[in-house]
């Protein structure tokens, strides 16, 4: 029996790549510091296995793959995200998103693990005046994280060329849904989509006239799965996102729109962040057949509905003594 590794397994990212995977048949090793029971995950758990560790540490990353020496692939997906936690604390952060690519990179070629998929970042393009593209915009990023994941590529793609991995790389860009809660999000998505969660203090101090590609994360995993699986792509780098640009006070409204209890969002003029707005994802549906399936309406509104039953859900849990996050 054969197992796809999925690092960052209990993440917002890693759990769906494990759904996706596990509901095609696949036998999934989740690897994560911690386990987190997302509901979603209940009709598929028989074919999932949960190791806890961290990516850092070689004994942890040893006796893994000491334990399951029939590893097929390795889908990576920790990082820390563009965020306050990471400008304030950057050696960490890039360690984790760095060293913590090149651990598994070796892994995969002391174990000879065949496949291994990295989840970059759309951040590695910088800011851009259109949609960039796997093959017309180069790498070139305007802040530490950027720099961070475009590091890690040039990494995995060596790896692969020196040592015959077959390394792939998806670029998704500012995704959100079910499995992490507004307030455990970065500040953009606590702000614009807070009122979900009934949140107070809603304030950026810029962003009002940005617009940005916001996917769902359903949509992400699945992009990322279909890489994973495809047999000999065309090319080694795909976009994942969405074609649908929505602009940060328009993503408020649709929060607010779908929540109980809707909050008051301030929102700064200019922009947040440098970056393009979306990205090109033409690559990614000739070869892979990749299409969003959700709007951002059809997104928030399934969101909300997610975020109204986890609150139940974790709340009835803190009452009987059972939950820990």
């Amino acid at each position: 029996m054969s197992f796809v590794l999925v690092t960052g397994g209990s993440g917002l990212l890693g759990s769906w790549v494990t759904y996706y995977l596990a509901k095609k048949g696949r036998k999934v090793i989740s690897f994560d510091l911690r386990k987190v029971e997302q509901e979603y995950l209940d009709d598929c758990r028989e074919g999932v296995v949960f190791c806890r560790g961290s990516v850092l540490e070689w004994s942890h990353l040893l006796t893994l793959f000491s334990r399951f020496p029939n590893i097929e692939g390795i889908i990576h997906t920790p990082a820390v995200m563009a965020s306050p936690k990471y400008w304030n604390d950057p050696y960490p952060s890039t360690i984790l998103n760095v060293v913590g690519t090149l651990n598994l990179l070796e892994c995969a070629r002391i174990f000879r693990v065949s496949r291994f998929l990295y989840v970059s970042s759309g951040a590695v393009y910088g800011e851009t005046k259109d949609n960039p593209g796997e093959l017309t915009h180069p790498v070139n990023p305007a802040d530490l994280y950027g720099a961070s994941k475009a590091s890690a590529e040039y990494l995995a793609l060596q790896y692969g060329n020196h040592y015959g991995i077959d390394v792939r790389i998806v670029r998704p860009y500012f995704f959100f849904g079910p499995g992490l809660l507004p307030s455990e999000m970065t500040p953009v998505f606590r702000v614009l989509l807070g009122s979900l969660e009934g949140l107070e203090d809603l304030a950026l101090e810029r962003g009002r006239d940005q617009k940005l590609g916001f996917t769902y994360v359903k949509d992400t995993a699945w992009g990322t799965v279909l890489a994973y699986e495809k047999e000999n792509p065309r090319h080694r780098i795909y976009n994942i996102a969405t074609s649908e640009v929505t602009s940060f006070p328009d993503l408020a409204r649709l929060a607010q729109k779908y929540s109980d209890v809707p909050k008051e969002v301030c929102l700064g003029p200019g922009k947040l962040f440098p970056r393009g707005e979306t990205l090109d994802i033409t690559l990614a549906q000739k070869d892979l057949g990749f299409v969003p399936r959700y709007s951002i309406e059809e997104a928030v509104a399934e969101y909300a509905v997610w975020v109204k039953e986890e609150r139940k859900r974790r709340g009835a849990m803190q009452r009987s003594g059972d939950y820990e996050r």
